[in-house]
């Protein structure tokens, strides 16, 4: 995979005081589709020791919404961070 364009999915675990302990748990090439997966991953999730984030090859970073944007020309994804 194309280190740049890959964004993984990271499940982070963290009991009490003790050291966070991170897992790749699903790895993605666009960010619509892993968003779609963090979202997913986040609705089945009932622990609250669990997390997931997003990484990509700059670091991690959250999506708050993404909403499909009409312009006049072309569809475009507008993601807010």
């Amino acid at each position: 995979m194309d280190k740049d364009k890959t964004i993984l999915i990271i499940r982070r675990t963290k009991y009490g005081s003790c050291k966070a302990n991170y897992h790749v748990e699903k790895d993605a090439k666009t960010l619509e589709r892993a968003s779609e997966y963090l979202v997913s991953l986040r609705n089945l999730n009932d622990e609250k020791e669990v997390s997931y984030e997003l990484f990509n090859a700059f670091g991690q970073f959250e999506v708050d919404t993404i909403e499909k944007v009409e312009d006049k020309k072309e569809v475009v994804d507008e993601i807010t961070f």
